[in-house]
């Protein structure tokens, strides 16, 4: 039962107990350790940032971007013709993003222009080392810092750097109009050679026999003729519509119409009155009207079947030549199309050559950047903060040596004091040999 209460005053094995006045022991026991070390790395930090490390300075220059969009796009053409703007996306400057102007900055032909203007002892990779560059939030502002040990340096260097910038920018801008002249006068001189093919081509149709003009020429002309032959027949058939009205007036007086009649006449030599039959003129004048009538009608008949015919053929010869006047058309149309469209293009390609021209002679470089602010010589060094560099060292190297005494605690498993035993042993102490000293060994025994 003993042995349990005694058991249970103890900590478990995965129990740890944390004492005040153990920790505070341990770092009274390590103190001079702990203060002499973390002087002495204070001391090293700071010797090591005032004579071994050299003095970064830093030169700030401010350039503003007039015109940059969030894609990279051309310049688009006010009008909306197709072609215009097919040929305006190669003439014009294209407009680039803030990030295209940043990526630049940093590119190995400035940095090149930069050390040979300057004659530096570095190459690109090393100057672009020494070159930061950020687009200033919610602008078209680009701010460039320059790093380096001389500060008079690092200003020339930022300068130089705007300089540069602006030239390259501006031989870039150069060297993109002039190819856009070339290329613009390359498809200019193809575009009229196809222009005057094209025209060859037209007058070669136009003057082959039997043209579009011949054609409309012969098609009106038969048109007229089919109009007259259809007014012919319409009144042809009108007058054969009478003609028949009449030999039927005429048939039927003819019928109601005696051919003889009696005639009585008195004889003076008999005294008396004879009967006899004569031939009825009404009926001689009806029968000649109607035999007239039906000769006639007869020769009407066939005139109105001959200008049938006639119209017929005619139609006929109408279809054959709307065929092929449609066809001719349809071709000459087409050639007519392509000059026009050919020469639509040469007329726009020769306007934006002139444009490109004269874009090409104004100094374009100040258009899309410009200096705000230059790289002036900076007083103070960027680089080492002696300061910060202290605080630093004094904070990390309290935590690194009060650690190490921890450490160097938790692995000296001696013991030296009736403490310790007491702790590690769990034993009482009976009695204490004193150190030795100087005196004792002297005499020779411990006491008094």
């Amino acid at each position: 039962m003993t042995e349990e209460k005694n058991y249970n005053r103890y900590p478990g094995e995965d129990e740890i107990e944390i004492d005040l006045r153990e920790l505070i022991r341990v770092l009274r026991k390590w103190l001079k350790l702990i203060a002499v070390m973390t002087l002495l790395t204070v001391f090293c930090v700071g010797a090591v940032s005032t004579w071994v490390l050299q003095p970064v300075y830093q030169a700030e220059t401010l350039l503003m971007v007039t015109k940059a969009t969030e894609k990279l796009q051309m310049v688009p053409t006010a009008s909306g013709n197709q072609l215009e703007n097919v040929v305006g996306a190669v003439s014009p400057i294209p407009v680039l993003t803030m990030s295209t102007y940043l990526g630049q900055i940093k590119s190995e032909a400035l940095m090149n222009r930069i050390i040979k203007d300057l004659n530096l002892p570095y190459n690109a990779a090393q100057l672009s080392g020494m070159i930061e560059a950020e687009v200033v939030k919610d602008s078209n502002l680009i701010r460039v810092k320059v790093n380096n040990h001389d500060q008079v340096l690092a200003s020339r260097i930022g300068n130089s750097l705007s300089e540069q910038y602006l030239q390259l920018m501006t031989d870039k801008n150069q060297e993109q109009l002039s190819r856009s002249v070339v290329f613009l006068d390359e498809q200019r001189a193809a575009t009229d050679q196809s222009l005057h093919e094209a025209e060859t081509a037209l007058k070669l149709f136009q003057s082959q026999p039997r043209g579009v003009a011949v054609l409309e020429n012969e098609f009106n002309q038969k048109s007229e003729s089919l109009a007259d032959l259809t007014s012919q027949l319409q009144a042809a058939r009108v007058e054969q519509h009478q003609l028949r009205s009449g030999v039927a007036r005429l048939e039927q007086e003819l019928e109601t119409t005696p051919r003889v009649f009696t005639v009585e006449k008195w004889s003076d030599a008999t005294d008396s009155t004879g009967h006899s039959q004569e031939v009825n003129p009404l009926y001689v004048s009806i029968a000649q009207e109607l035999a007239s009538k039906q000769a006639a009608l007869a020769e009407k008949q066939g005139q109105i079947e001959g200008l049938e015919t006639m119209v017929i053929q005619m139609r006929a010869e109408l279809d054959q030549l709307q065929a092929a006047l449609s066809g001719k058309r349809l071709q000459q149309e087409k050639l007519q199309r392509e000059v026009d469209r050919l020469r639509q293009t040469s007329e726009t390609l020769a306007q934006k050559g002139i444009e490109t021209q004269i874009a090409k002679s104004i100094d374009l470089g100040d258009t899309t950047v410009m200096v705000i602010s230059e790289a002036s010589v900076p007083e103070r060094p960027i680089k080492p903060n002696k300061k910060l560099n202290v605080a630093i060292a004094f904070v990390l190297g309290l935590m690194v040596f009060t650690l190490l005494a921890f450490i160097l605690e938790y692995l000296d498993n001696t013991i030296k004091t009736p403490e310790d035993v007491r702790n590690q042993l769990e034993l009482p102490v009976l009695g204490v040999i004193p150190k030795g000293t100087a005196a004792t060994i002297k005499k020779g025994y411990y006491g008094g």
